[in-house]
């Protein structure tokens, strides 16, 4: 192998229908066979048909036309999954709201997503109040009237907000409101709104956590969806009378995959709405789940770890997928049952979550060592960084680049990132570091900027440092990454405040609460005179150093 440029030996499962479709492809087989399992209540592919149904004809009767952006902002829920099919039944484009966004984030994806219906929800008030986070995010929806809330609210495409729960605010209508629109719909006019659909056809904009000052929205076809997902499917043996669990947000591409690798099977998945570990084990022990998708070590190690599990007990797992460095994959698979696979993988939402992982076949120094190779119908190669078209040989390490069936189309709204990013022959640049060895498979080594990935949401050290820019206190803020087993990364910002400022650190983390996503706010906040530079830019590394060198002397 004299190239590090690979791809799979395998070929591309035939593919060829929509997600609505293959819904209803399920529903006629097998109506009574669980699809969504949550900790109190399982869902069948006939009940969640239904349920989902009714939804989509209310969307139609609302005006919903073929194309058309639905977004949710919700957590993790049976009536997520109900309302994502019936966007998908009623030919609509799913937007699925990260629900850690705040008012700057949400506002932002609000006026870049185009959505005609958002449909949020109570249930989690006393965690996440959405309705007040909206009317923080939208500038006059409190004031707005129905029918008027667009162009109020500082998103000319809303039309609608729909509120599930008992919780009432003159901005939204109860969600019940929606399926009683769609009582006069028949099946035949439902049928009719994706009539148009194919695989090439859009499915989902799903916005990134934001690797520059905003989040971007990464067009997923319907094809990118399901071939990659059916992929990671024949991977690990999903077999259709079988169940994956995943606590991933249906908000993130993992959670969303595992949904569809589920449908592909015409299998079950399940979820949770709050990750909790004991919950989570009874629940996996219940169905005995077979195929776990945690993919962050934060949640892997929260499981293994829990007073409540016993590896003895959990023989019948098949595979588990977690992606962490080499030494804590290592340190995971010793706390499995030796009948259980650890796998790894390598994926990015601009990928539809997969691109590479381990097969079930390879030896431990693979699985462990190693994210796997490319899955069917994806090529990977190794560039040179800041030379896009110049390929590296084996074992050299540059950025990873991708192109397949799983590729975005591209970004919403975006064609300057859209243009940076898919290049000449359709390869899509990562920004990741990687090395692909003589066996074509790849190792990621890390982040070639200095974003943080903190429980697997990006984190742009320059959103922040900018907010705390702008603190009367502070003269300058520099953020960088410090390892975390329960995180992967934590961010950790170094301040100077200005000559008379005065404020101490739980004055800044405050100051970023409420404005910042929960993942992006500094675990600590350090004060400096002076910094590491170089002859005109401060060296972060130099700080990072620091960081690693403590850790080091606190563990020795």
């Amino acid at each position: 192998m004299k190239s590090s440029t690979v791809s799979s030996r395998h070929e591309v499962g035939d593919v060829s229908q929509t997600l609505s479709r293959v819904l209803r492809s399920r529903v006629a087989v097998h109506p009574e066979r669980t699809f969504v399992s949550f900790p109190n209540t399982d869902t069948t592919y006939g009940q969640l048909f239904e349920r989902a149904a009714a939804f989509a004809k209310g969307l139609v009767a609302v005006g919903l036309k073929p194309g058309q952006h639905v977004a949710i902002l919700m957590p993790n829920s049976p009536s997520y999954v109900e309302l994502m099919f019936a966007t998908y039944l009623a030919g609509g484009v799913l937007v699925p709201i990260n629900a850690r966004f705040r008012r700057r984030e949400l506002g932002f994806v609000l006026a870049d997503c185009d959505a005609e219906i958002l449909i949020t929800t109570d249930a989690v008030d006393e965690y996440t109040d959405f309705t007040s986070l909206l009317a923080d995010s939208l500038p006059g929806l409190r004031e707005s009237s129905y029918g008027s809330r667009g162009s109020a609210a500082g998103a000319p495409r809303l039309r609608h907000i729909f509120l599930e729960g008992v919780k009432r605010v003159p901005f939204a209508d109860p969600l019940q409101d929606l399926v009683e629109a769609g009582i006069g719909i028949d099946d035949e006019t439902l049928a009719a709104a994706t009539s148009y659909e194919g695989i090439d056809s859009l499915a989902m904009l799903l916005y990134t956590s934001g690797t520059t000052s905003n989040p971007k929205g990464c067009e997923l076809t319907h094809g990118a969806l399901l071939r990659s997902w059916s992929a990671y499917a024949d991977l690990v043996g999903f077999e259709a009378n079988e169940s994956m669990w995943t606590p991933c947000p249906f908000f993130h591409v993992a959670g969303i995959g595992v949904t569809v690798a589920a449908l592909v099977r015409g299998a079950a998945m399940m979820s949770m709405t709050h990750f909790e570990p004991s919950s989570a084990l009874e629940h996996i022990r219940r169905n005995h789940a077979e195929h776990l998708f945690p993919a962050f070590p934060a949640l892997t190690l929260a499981i293994v770890r829990s007073p409540d599990y016993d590896a003895a007990k959990m023989a019948f797992v098949r595979t588990v997928l977690n992606v962490s460095p080499p030494e804590m994959q290592t340190m995971i698979r010793d706390l499995l049952p030796p009948e259980t696979v650890l796998l790894t993988d390598y994926g990015m939402t601009e990928g539809a979550g997969m691109i590479t992982a381990t097969p079930l076949a390879a030896g431990d120094d693979e699985r462990l060592l190693r994210n796997g190779r490319p899955l069917p119908g994806i090529e990977v190669r190794i560039t040179e960084p800041g030379f896009e078209d110049e390929i590296v040989a084996p074992d050299v390490s540059g950025e990873i680049q991708f192109r397949g069936v799983n590729a975005l189309r591209g970004y919403y709204n975006d064609p300057r990132s859209t243009a940076e990013t898919i290049l000449r022959g359709g390869w899509v640049r990562t920004g990741d570091l990687g090395v692909v060895d003589a066996n074509g498979s790849l190792l990621y080594l890390g982040r070639i900027k200095d974003i943080l990935k903190v429980g697997g949401e990006n984190v742009t050290p320059l959103e922040v440092e900018a907010h705390l820019g702008t603190h009367p206190a502070v003269q300058m803020a520099q953020v960088v990454g410090r390892s975390s087993e329960r995180y992967g990364e934590e961010p950790v910002a170094f301040v100077e405040l200005l000559p008379h400022g005065h404020a101490d650190a739980e004055e800044l983390i405050e100051y970023c609460r409420g404005h910042l996503a929960s993942y992006k706010i500094p675990r600590e906040v350090r004060f400096v005179t002076s910094w590491p530079m170089s002859a005109t830019k401060i060296q972060k590394f130099r700080l990072k150093e620091l960081l690693a060198a403590e850790q080091k002397a606190a563990a020795d």
